[in-house]
């Protein structure tokens, strides 16, 4: 019997890295206040928005807005980025647009205080190809220009969180301890326990274990022994071979995604991730592991949001899948969010009474840290 370790987000976080999507809209606007602090130009643009000095305006440069234009109290006092930006987005001498994808990704940063890019990228398509599905019968949006945006973004994530990798990480001695403990008895499905008879009657070692990483970073190294039979699997590639990344939507059990396909238009499905595994073998590894005997899954740090749920899908109702077992996260205020989690994992299931069997019950589970 072997276990399949699926690693979200949530682990990097746990090991003190900000890798949030927040984090990085965060980064990318900052990013923008440097730029404007430093341009010689009256017009900025990267494909997601535009900062632009109005052609009425007798200002030269971006650079001269904040070294003459807005002159500081104390000019010794070096601008703050953000508040560059903040300015930049608010004054009466620009004019700043944004693309309806970063528009929608930034409200949510706002309003909600975290975004799913990916999640976004998926109901905007769905927005922009309705007229063709059916809401109306007016000419489809071309698609290109989103997936165009959605590169932008996956190229500038990719820079984040290069930077972010560069941190010393922490080791936590009782996520290795998770990594490789025994599997219990009392979290095997009953369903398997019947089909297994008695020859699982005590708690047992893995034969082998698959850290199937949904990260692009390797924060999982730290934690596999030499000649330990443990294998790490970048289901989505790894920050270091960028053309290895898949960043975008991995639905098929919408309802919306038969419909996609059936537009014949190659831009809808060119960020879909089940098209895209095809690109590596990674995804095939993965097959190969859970099909060479029972698993048990235990997840660490990830939401299991839809965005991924063709591949959860495939593990959690896969006949050799004998558990689910989440770790979830406990707040400072001794609160958790072990139902959340739950919620989102029955999505995955389209057997609701195989997921009630199959998740392990919360008495038996524990937060990740």
């Amino acid at each position: 019997m072997n276990r399949l370790v699926i690693i979200g987000n949530g682990f990097d976080l746990a090991h003190g890295l900000k890798t949030r999507y927040e984090d990085f809209i965060n980064w990318y606007w900052e990013n923008w206040g440097r730029k404007l602090l430093s341009s010689s130009k009256k017009s900025e643009t990267d494909g997601l928005c535009s900062f632009a000095i109005r052609e009425e305006v007798d200002i030269p440069n971006w650079n001269y807005v904040f070294g003459w234009y807005y002159k500081r109290q104390n000019p010794a006092i070096e601008w703050n980025p953000n508040d560059a930006i903040s300015l930049a987005k608010n004054n009466e001498i620009c004019n700043f647009s944004l693309s309806p994808f970063l528009e929608r990704i930034s409200k949510s940063v706002t309003t909600k205080k975290w975004v799913d890019i990916e999640n976004e990228y998926y109901a905007l398509l769905i927005q922009q190809t309705s007229p063709i599905i059916g809401i109306s019968k007016l000419p489809m949006p071309d698609p290109k220009v989103l997936n165009f945006q959605l590169e932008c973004i996956k190229a500038m994530l990719i820079d984040y969180l290069k930077q972010e990798e560069k941190k010393e990480v922490k080791f936590i001695s009782s996520i290795k301890e998770k990594i490789y403990r025994p599997i219990k008895r009392r979290e095997i499905a009953v369903a398997n326990l019947n089909y297994l008879g008695n020859r699982y009657t005590k708690d047992f070692t893995p034969n082998n274990v698959m850290l199937l990483n949904f990260n692009y970073t390797k924060t999982e190294q730290q934690y596999i022994d030499p000649g330990a039979n443990v294998r790490v699997n970048h289901i989505h590639g790894s920050l270091d071979v960028a053309n290895s990344i898949i960043f975008g939507y991995g639905d098929e059990l919408d309802n919306d995604f038969e419909k996609l396909k059936n537009l014949n238009n190659n831009e809808c499905l060119r960020n879909m991730k089940s098209i895209r595994y095809l690109d590596a073998d990674n995804y095939r590894r993965m097959l190969d592991f859970i099909e060479s005997a029972p698993f048990q899954v235990c997840i660490m740090g990830h939401s299991c949001g839809n965005s991924d749920r063709t591949l959860l899908n495939t593990l959690f109702e896969h006949r050799f899948c004998i558990s689910v077992k989440p770790y979830f996260y406990k707040r400072e205020d001794g609160t958790d969010n072990y139902l959340e989690l739950i919620q989102n994992i029955s999505r995955n299931f389209t057997d609701m009474k195989l997921m009630r069997d199959r998740v392990v019950n919360k008495l038996y589970c524990e937060p990740l840290t």
